[in-house]
């Protein structure tokens, strides 16, 4: 994204993060690493993946909860999937 073309956007995106992740908020610092990590693996978005990895590793959170991280996005998706797959499922019971 070119700052000089559309620098709204990018004023927009810092002002909606402080909103979205607040100093003082509810959840620690390691729990929306996690969170923000789970989203991004979620969504395919190879950058924010790539932030968060280093996000988690300036934190030093542990490889046992990025792999726990990873387990749960992979079940979300799996159920999405599989949500989704009603109609696929009635043909297949005839």
């Amino acid at each position: 994204m070119d700052r000089k073309v559309f620098p709204e956007f990018v004023t927009e995106q810092a002002r909606s993060s402080a909103f979205a992740i607040p100093q003082n908020g509810a959840l620690d610092a390691e729990t929306r690493t996690l969170i923000y990590l789970d989203v991004a693996l979620a969504t395919g978005s190879k950058a924010c993946i790539e932030a968060m990895m280093n996000k988690a590793k300036m934190q030093q959170i542990s490889k046992e909860k990025i792999l726990e991280t990873l387990k749960i996005a992979r079940y979300a998706e799996t159920t999405r999937v599989v949500g989704n797959a009603e109609t696929v499922f009635e043909y297949l019971k005839k």
